[in-house]
């Protein structure tokens, strides 16, 4: 009597079928390292912009065994050059979620709320009753994916670059917005506007210029700029990227 090996065969089949159908589907993490604007896969309505902030010297820091030199500055210099506009505002209210787990410690987990509250207010305090932003949850995801929730966390980042902002957006609105501190970097917070830790990276800088671009503006890069909060490079010891300039001012007010 013969036997009959057509329903393993078939099962065998539709294995191969639905694993090549998974293979070839798009996956949201394979997030593009480099700056520019992009397509978003399974979501044609959508784009991506992906901002890439680096450190001229392009090299990671090395970590620093003690506390680095803590210096104070006399100015803040201004600038009345407006920023350019990226393509996108926020819708009200947004809502942002904080890795509190991934915060180095020479920053302190406990510091996150307080840094991004100067952050945020420093941009909401320009476009008063414009935008209600809530930034009270947390969450342990610490790299950027199109997962319905927007996050301030430190992760992986392209080697050359402080942060990364990853903005998706529909229609001149952010949909969701990632920033990704680098944790490969040495970062300090100072606690203070005019006063910096030398030789490391202030946190609440670097995050002050990635909040410009959720806010939606673009980096600029020329030496007009040197001043602005939305320089596009950032450099150890500065801490003048906490306050804005007034172009940066008319900038932002400008979308909203």
């Amino acid at each position: 009597m013969k036997k009959t090996f057509f329903i393993p065969i078939l099962l065998v089949v539709l294995l191969v079928v639905a694993f090549s159908v998974r293979a070839e589907k798009p996956k949201l993490t394979d997030l593009p390292e480099q700056a520019g604007l992009y397509d978003v896969p399974g979501h044609p309505e959508l784009k991506l912009r992906v901002f890439v902030h680096p450190d001229k010297p392009v090299k990671p820091g090395k970590p620093t065994p003690t506390i680095p030199p803590y210096t104070c500055i006399e100015t803040d210099p201004n600038s009345l050059l407006s920023v350019d506009l990226a393509g996108w505002k926020l819708p009200n209210p947004w809502t942002v979620k904080l890795n509190v787990f991934s915060v180095p410690s020479t920053v302190g987990g406990s510091h996150l709320l307080a840094i991004v509250d100067n952050a945020f207010n420093e941009w909401l305090t320009q476009i008063p009753n414009k935008v209600t932003v809530n930034y009270n949850e947390t969450t342990n995801v610490s790299r950027a994916n199109l997962d319905n929730q927007n996050i301030i966390a430190w992760g992986n980042a392209p080697a050359s670059a402080l942060a990364v902002s990853y903005i998706w957006y529909k229609d001149s609105y952010a949909v969701e917005v990632d920033t990704i501190m680098n944790k490969k970097y040495t970062w300090y917070w100072s606690q203070n506007t005019n006063c910096a830790y030398q030789n490391v990276y202030d946190a609440q800088d670097i995050l002050t210029h990635e909040l410009g671009h959720t806010f939606g503006l673009d980096d600029m890069y020329t030496n007009d700029y040197a001043n602005h909060t939305m320089y596009g490079y950032g450099s150890k010891g500065e801490v003048k990227k906490d306050t804005l300039t007034q172009g940066d001012i008319i900038g932002v007010q400008s979308i909203y």
